[in-house]
């Protein structure tokens, strides 16, 4: 059994009429807590006396034994996400006091001018006025493309990044935001393209990538290229195409990877001319025109690498 770091003394309750120290099936004082199961355990027989957690460091509560019977939690959990990352200070707009009594006048303008210099040393210099202004964009935009909040996380975190550098001095703020989720998603997998980011930040697509070649140049980011299937998954997704012409497109990139048509094609187009093949293959009607709008390539593309597999491939 793993060695349990925390020993909980006899005098201490898990509720109100449990000794947390007691074992009832040796009936011995030898329960101890385990910080990695988050259990009290019996280190004689082994047995789980409690499956709740009472401990204000893992709940993020205030625990039932230390007489506080509101059990608020301590605060917003950290995150990047947020310029001053949930660790700041508020006070409260109300002017009362503890028991709920009015301030005296002369109270009430001390705590007014309090929450003026509250605001302001939080805003003190020009990253942290950027960061505030990047991140809400930042968090809208995420919200907008349906991203997740690991993705989201790892954007701010690139953000802060070219932020502290200064990247962001004499440049547009939309601009990398919009590089920052691009990177995030290609760090994650995610399936998004350039478009996409460009289209919610309301950017042409230009600025979007001078900023993204300048955040992989200026904070050498490793960043892994988007694979074929990838491209296959996201275009039939868009094209609400079934399960069956889905499973047909990528069996045939993968034929097309294994005779090595795919080398220094765009893979854009291969996945758009898979998908074509395999929907004519499967009775299901699709236009070159659809795929070519949700794919950003063009028709003469599409063409030539249908053309190419077909003939390597005897399609």
């Amino acid at each position: 059994m793993e060695s349990c770091d925390t020993l909980v003394p006899s005098e201490s309750k898990l509720n109100d009429n449990v000794d947390a120290a007691f074992c009832n099936q040796c009936q011995s004082y030898t329960v101890i807590f385990d910080m990695i199961s988050n259990e009290f355990v019996c280190s004689s027989c082994g047995c789980v006396v409690a499956d709740e957690l009472s401990s204000s460091e893992h709940s993020g509560s205030f625990p039932a034994r230390t007489g506080y019977s509101d059990r608020a939690r301590t605060g917003m959990p950290e995150s990047l996400a947020v310029h001053h990352k949930g660790l700041s200070t508020l006070i409260g707009i109300g002017d009362t006091d503890a028991r709920g009594k009015a301030l005296e006048p002369s109270q009430k303008v001390k705590m007014q001018r309090l929450r003026t210099w509250n605001n302001r040393s939080q805003l003190n210099d020009s990253i942290s006025r950027n960061l505030e202004k990047a991140l809400k964009f930042l968090n809208n935009f995420g919200d907008k493309l349906y991203l997740s909040q690991a993705v989201i996380e790892s954007a701010a975190y690139i953000y802060r990044k070219a932020a502290v550098k200064k990247l962001a001095k004499g440049r547009s703020t939309l601009g990398l935001v919009g590089a920052a989720l691009y990177a995030a998603c290609r760090e994650t997998a995610t399936p998004k393209t350039i478009s996409d980011i460009a289209t919610v930040c309301n950017l042409p697509t230009k600025d979007v990538m001078t900023h993204y070649k300048l955040i992989l140049k200026e904070l050498s980011l490793q960043v892994p290229v988007l694979h074929g299937p990838d491209y296959v998954t996201l275009i039939a997704n868009r094209l609400s195409l079934s399960e069956r012409t889905k499973r047909e497109a990528l069996r045939i990139y993968s034929d097309v990877q294994e005779n090595r048509i795919s080398i220094g094609k765009n893979p854009r187009a291969l996945a758009g001319a898979v998908i074509y093949l395999a929907s004519q293959n499967c009775n299901e009607f699709l236009r070159q025109v659809e795929i070519c709008q949700v794919a950003d390539i063009s028709t003469v593309s599409l063409r030539k690498r249908c053309k190419e597999i077909k003939v390597t491939l005897s399609i």
